[in-house]
């Protein structure tokens, strides 16, 4: 089913329950964007037909989310149309910094007439470079999926494009992972969870205080630092991508010195790996919670690892869509809207098996085009908007996610300015460093607490 510009387009589960999240929230908490640098002799009209190519082969690519009570999408019969921007004028020191404010302010924007859209944007940076990127609504498209579209573009632009290769979540109507037995059981299992949080009446609050005002920072990781790190995760670290061991590092160092108390979090579960879904294209990634012991006073990051996992692998286990788990809290005492996530209010917003620009560099076919791809700033295109009003804050303090910058990983970090609970963002980045570069030298080692790397930054 694909409908038509005059047919509704029934919403999956989870659009339907992250829409209430969604509709209040900030644009940019639920709009990715992605974009690739293309270098070589570039002919812009032909790619602006591999986007109509591809916009045309896959329906996911003209729906259009609209405001209301509900989730209301219909597939537009139209094929997105490319927004270009030539920055050839601009001082070529400052062009990529251009293009990247450009591009988050496009996803920082509110939807025009409350319609949410995939867009296409082609700016021109020099004669032989362009930024060829995508901004999408998470409901429509999300980050794993923009990805895949940008390269299939890219695939349109060489001629080797096959729409056969990809479905979408338009040929998923009604689709729900979840029988009802499941859905009780899990329930059920969530509500004990739920109801055995601590009844803590400033994050059960609801709409009380200022909104949120963000300072970020980032940690430049070293391309062989990072590997390394990603080699200690074993065979839950996501195909050495390191992710897990990042949730490890954080659940280390934002525990509060002194006291070992289980941490809780939120982070992205991509339903494709977890329902065995293959590489579709739409939203089918999730908000997880899920809790961490970091063991006893003086742990080795294997330990703490071990214990990441652990928590992780039990939320995974007992899934049930994020917008259910907060009817559950609710309806347990345990938060109030709008800070639904308050009692995890630490948000590790990472894009599972996120492609690297050493897959494309040394591409034989692309240079044998004398082309060459790679990601365009991922790791500046992430973070959060930088101030979000009271009536849209969710109570996320702190948002950790990763990115590429060259062959390196730098680790950004969004935090709260008016809530430092756990710390000023700068010392919460720096515990993280001391701690990674622990954990490389020896994971059996005892990590670092808090406190001493508090000390030694004095």
């Amino acid at each position: 089913m694909t409908g038509t510009a005059a047919e509704p387009l029934p919403a999956s589960f989870l659009q339907r329950g992250l829409w209430p999240l969604a509709r209040g929230a900030h644009p940019a908490e639920v709009t990715h964007i992605r974009a690739l640098r293309m270098t070589g002799d570039i002919d812009e009209e032909r790619l602006t037909a591999a986007v109509r190519q591809v916009g045309a082969a896959l329906p996911a690519l003209r729906v259009e989310l609209a405001d209301g009570d509900e989730p209301r999408l219909r597939v537009r019969p139209q094929a997105p149309e490319p927004l270009t921007v030539d920055l050839r004028g601009v001082a070529a020191a400052g062009r990529d910094a251009v293009c990247v404010a450009l591009l988050r302010a496009d996803r920082d924007r509110p939807a025009a007439a409350g319609r949410h859209r995939a867009r296409f944007h082609l700016v021109r940076l020099t004669d032989d470079e362009i930024v060829l990127a995508l901004t999408a609504h998470g409901l429509v498209l999300d980050a794993p999926s923009l990805y895949a579209l940008l390269g299939a573009v890219c695939q349109a632009y060489t001629g080797r494009f096959r729409a056969g290769q990809y479905r979408d979540f338009t040929t998923l109507p009604g689709f729900d992972p979840l029988t009802d037995r499941a859905r009780a059981s899990r329930r059920r299992w969530w509500t004990r969870r739920l109801t055995a949080l601590p009844g803590d009446p400033e994050k059960t609050a609801g709409a009380v205080g200022a909104g949120r005002a963000t300072g970020t920072h980032r940690l430049r990781i070293p391309a062989r630092r990072w590997q390394a790190l990603g080699a200690l995760g074993g065979p839950l670290g996501g195909g050495g991508n390191g992710q897990l061991a990042v949730m490890a590092l954080a659940a280390w160092c934002l525990r509060t010195p002194g006291q070992v108390a289980t941490s809780a979090f939120s982070t992205v579960v991509d339903l494709r790996d977890h329902l065995g879904l293959g590489p579709v294209v739409g939203p089918f990634t999730d908000r997880l919670v899920f809790t961490v012991d970091p063991g006893g006073p003086a742990p080795s990051f294997r330990d703490v690892l071990l214990r990441t996992q652990a928590g992780f692998l039990d939320a995974v286990v007992h899934y049930l869509p994020y917008g259910e788990v907060l009817e559950l809290a609710v309806a347990a005492g345990r938060i109030a809207p709008p800070r639904t996530a308050a009692h995890w209010d630490v948000a590790l917003r990472f894009c599972r098996n996120p492609p690297t620009s050493a897959a494309t560099k040394g591409e034989r076919t692309l240079a044998e085009r004398g082309l060459s791809i790679e990601l365009f700033r991922e790791a500046d295109l992430l973070g959060a908007a930088t101030t979000v009003p009271a009536e849209r804050w969710d109570g996320t303090v702190l948002d950790l996610s990763l990115g590429e910058l060259a062959e390196d990983t730098v680790l950004v970090l969004d935090a709260d300015l008016n809530h430092t609970h756990h710390g000023t963002a700068r010392h919460v980045l720096d515990r993280m460093d001391e701690a990674l570069r622990a954990a490389v030298a020896d994971p059996d080692a005892p990590l670092p607490t808090p406190a001493d790397t508090a000390r030694s930054h004095r």
